[in-house]
């Protein structure tokens, strides 16, 4: 993937000999966008309102460093909103300008937000692995879950103030939804509740402007996991176990995921060991102005047990992961999902596959290897098959995720990034990922008749995308106005029920051969319901 080139301060200029005669409307309406974004602290709304009126002169203010940790996480979303808000007074030939400025500024955040955020210094994973050469035998690691979800500007404060009570080897990490501290050579379970309140107490002592007081859970390693991700898991069960007043140590019984563990571990055992799952395929296709054109399919998972009936997907995934048992469940998938279409293929199906990979499987060294000899086994070319990841999991641990991506890029294949929107990535942020694809995500979809600005947000992460030469696919495409609003902004692929539902391989090769044979025509008011009923189901 190649990079756009940044702004500068000849494009600034550029900007300011517009001479914008619409620039006070411009700046009450980007004033409101601030003080509807920025309602935690009141200095962000401030400025953001000066940095938007000296963009609009030409200038660019560094307000990056003065903004709270809730400020600068909206600043992807405040630019795209300064993008779109300007966009319309200016003559066409200036988006390539103002996208242009649109990624230096959100570079710039980018900058901020690592520099505040340590976590260039190691990962929780890398975390793990220190705490256990200094942990001695018999004796375990304590990980403390302190829940800040609910203010962001905590997280950044309480990570300063923990700091201060870490020894030498002890870690702290800002993580989804709060801080992980990792801390070695545990005598047990009352050693890590020590620690625990004496991080509540210091909080509760120091961050009184705040009237909260933080959740802490307790995990033990390796009582309650082995790896990270279970034990963040019982971290955060246990936050959400305990009362404001006392940290809480993780108490299976009391687990909701504990329990599906329980009921979910036997029958995924056996599902795996007798080949118990099965895969189906939702095509993605490209919009014309008079029909659609197949372009491939996303594999995905089903599971339907004789006790338990349809298990979710997500379900098994999550189950499978604090088993350990992910690397066998996504070699499954990835043999199974390529045994499949190279018969398919065989039997004239064109376009691409994609297979959704788990951040544990990032995590893997031996990915790229497999992934090989796969593809090696079925006579599948790598370029044949894009492989999907999450933000969240391109975030778990950066430098381990761009070695696995850059393995998998090397044997030809593609890469998409998931769900985009809903975890911590800006646009700028993926320059240091080697994503082919930007898939958006559906609960932003979903919204776009109803919601002007998760209208505006999706055309510009489209624009701006298409700028950083990603295309981008919207999944979750559910009817014709949703649509008709994607063609008109340029999305490259759609996925959704409106076209096609989860198919079976061979309805999937139905569903490819129809499309080509007769070019079947997006659908309009004059369909019959019977007729948009055929194409979804066959």
């Amino acid at each position: 993937m190649s990079t756009s080139p940044l702004a500068n301060s000849s494009d600034l200029s550029l900007l300011a000999c517009y001479q914008l005669s619409t620039q006070n409307s411009l700046s009450q309406a980007l004033s409101r966008q601030a003080q509807t974004h920025c309602q935690e602290n009141p200095q962000d709304d401030t400025l953001y309102d000066s940095y938007f009126q000296a963009l609009l002169k030409g200038e660019a203010i560094n307000i990056w460093p003065q903004l709270s940790q809730h400020g600068l996480n909206q600043s992807t979303l405040m630019i795209l909103s300064w993008r779109e808000q300007l966009l319309p007074h200016l003559p066409a030939d200036a988006e390539v300008l103002i996208n242009r400025l649109s990624l230096a500024e959100l570079e710039k955040a980018l900058q901020q937000l690592q520099t505040r955020m340590p976590l260039q210094i190691d990962s929780p994973a890398q975390g793990l692995e220190n705490a256990k050469l200094h942990t001695q035998a018999e004796r375990n690691i304590g990980l403390l879950f302190i829940e800040a979800d609910h203010l962001e500007s905590l997280r950044a404060s309480a990570i300063k103030l923990l700091n201060e009570m870490l020894r030498p080897q002890d870690k702290v990490f800002p993580i989804e939804g709060g801080v992980l501290m990792i801390l070695p050579n545990m005598l047990g379970e009352g050693h890590a509740f020590l620690a625990a309140n004496r991080a509540q107490s210091l909080l509760n002592q120091s961050l009184t402007e705040y009237s909260v007081s933080p959740r802490i859970g307790i995990a033990l390693w390796p009582v309650h996991g082995v790896n990270l991700r279970q034990l963040i898991h019982c971290a955060k069960a246990a936050a959400k176990q305990c009362s404001n007043e006392e940290p809480a140590v993780y108490q299976a019984e009391r687990d909701i995921q504990g329990l599906l563990l329980a009921k979910l571990e036997k029958p995924l055992r056996e599902a795996l060991a007798n080949n118990r799952f099965h895969l189906v395929f939702q095509p993605q296709v490209q919009p014309l102005s008079n029909g659609v054109l197949y372009k491939g399919a996303e594999a995905l998972l089903r599971w339907q047990d004789e006790q338990l009936g349809y298990v979710h997907p997500d379900e098994a995934v999550r189950v499978a992961e604090q088993l350990g048992l992910m690397p066998q469940l996504t070699r499954w998938v990835i043999h199974t999902a390529l045994r499949e279409f190279s018969l398919l293929s065989q039997a004239g199906l064109k376009g691409s596959l994609s297979i959704n990979l788990t951040p544990s499987n990032l995590l893997d060294s031996r990915l790229a290897q497999e992934v090989d000899n796969a593809l090696s086994l079925w006579n599948i070319p790598g370029d044949r098959i894009i492989f999907e990841i999450t933000e969240s999991a391109a975030i778990e641990d950066l430098e381990a995720t761009i070695s696995s991506l850059y393995g998998l890029k090397k044997l030809g294949c593609k890469l998409a990034l998931d769900d985009f929107g809903t975890g911590y990535a800006s646009l700028s942020y993926l320059k240091r990922l080697p994503i082919d694809k930007l898939k958006i995500d559906q609960s932003f979809i979903r919204t776009i008749t109803q919601s002007d600005t998760d209208a505006h947000i999706v055309e510009s992460v489209i624009n701006l995308a298409h700028t950083l030469n990603l295309s981008v696919v919207a999944e979750g495409v559910e009817d014709q106005a949703t649509s008709e609003k994607l063609i008109a902004y340029g999305c490259n692929l759609i996925q959704g029920y409106y076209f096609s539902r989860p198919l079976a391989a061979n309805d999937l090769l139905q569903y490819y051969l129809a499309t080509k044979a007769a070019n079947i025509k997006i659908h309009s008011p004059r369909k019959t319901p019977k007729s948009r009923v055929s194409l979804r189901t066959r």
